[in-house]
């Protein structure tokens, strides 16, 4: 049984939220689970004096609007033959993810972190860092990427666009010798073996008299990966800043996706895993799983 029983997809309408689908649309088939489509919208701030009437009527348009686009979404992701639901909402966007993924157990959300803005539309990026802040739910996190024509960016993507072949062939989980870090080490285990890729365990030494330590963790971890029946070639020690040092590499891993926890251990001669992560969640052009530690 699969570790996540949904996945939870939040749109806004735009491209750069799109950009989240096909990493959907391959997750859904090997992860056997269903698929949430939720598109929340807002109405123009101009209708603050307008009668009842006339917010009725534009309230009416949206969710229209809304409910077509998800509905062409949902067709697209189906056609891989998984369960796929769409719900529009009229609300604030960052509440209506949240409550709506506490609906369901082990809720997987998983969002783009730049999207369109507009008098009807809410900021992905701002949007994404409300939930991630305020969820206990993971969640995975892509970094969309403007299009070569930016006003491209403002319409919708074809059913190609959405379940386009993306590539996921390892994992690289972060690690740092805290056992709060350590705390992602079951949603990788779970990942990649849906997804049958190889796990990468990562450290950073911050000084060359931490090699032998790091390297000794990380091989520990390799042992223990394979013990949950999960491939794993070996660990990375990396040095040097551990964020820049985990963005250099993941730029140079083809197909790799991060699991990582939101906070980790602090001290002398550790990596805060929480900064870490969030500048990850900000520049890396992989795919980032971030878990919530406890």
């Amino acid at each position: 049984m699969s570790m996540y029983q949904r996945l939870l997809v939040p749109l806004d309408g735009s491209r750069l939220a799109e950009q989240v689908l096909p990493y959907v649309h391959v997750l859904g088939n090997h992860l056997k689970c269903p698929i949430s489509i939720v598109r929340a919208f807002g109405l123009p701030y101009m209708l603050e004096s307008a009668d009842g009437a006339t917010i009725d009527r534009v309230s009416t348009d949206l969710r229209h609007q809304a409910r077509e686009y998800l509905n062409r979404v949902s067709m697209a992701l189906r056609d891989g033959g998984g369960t796929v639901s769409a719900t529009e909402y009229e609300g604030d966007p960052a509440p209506v993810i949240i409550n709506e993924a506490e609906k369901v157990p082990d809720t997987l959300i998983t969002i783009s972190t730049h999207g369109r803005s507009g008098v009807t539309r809410w900021v992905m990026g701002s949007v994404a860092e409300k939930v991630l802040n305020a969820t206990t739910n993971p969640l995975l996190m892509i970094r969309g990427k403007p299009t070569e024509d930016p006003s491209s960016s403002d319409i919708p993507g074809t059913s190609e666009d959405w379940v386009r072949p993306v590539d996921v062939n390892s994992i690289v989980v972060p690690l740092d010798g805290s056992p709060m870090a350590e705390q992602v080490i079951p949603h990788a285990v779970a990942l990649a073996k849906s997804l049958e890729v190889s796990v990468v365990p990562t450290g950073v030494a911050t000084s060359a008299s931490e090699d032998t330590r790091v390297s000794e963790y990380l091989n520990n971890a390799v042992q223990q990966f394979r013990q949950e029946g999960v491939t794993s070639e070996g660990g990375q020690l990396l040095h040097g800043d551990a964020a820049d040092a985990l963005l250099d590499m993941t730029q140079r891993t083809t197909g790799c996706l991060v699991a990582m926890t939101t906070r980790g251990r602090s001290g002398v001669q550790r990596w805060v895993m929480g900064s870490v992560t969030d500048r990850v969640v900000r520049h890396s052009d992989s795919p980032v799983l971030v878990v919530r530690a406890t």
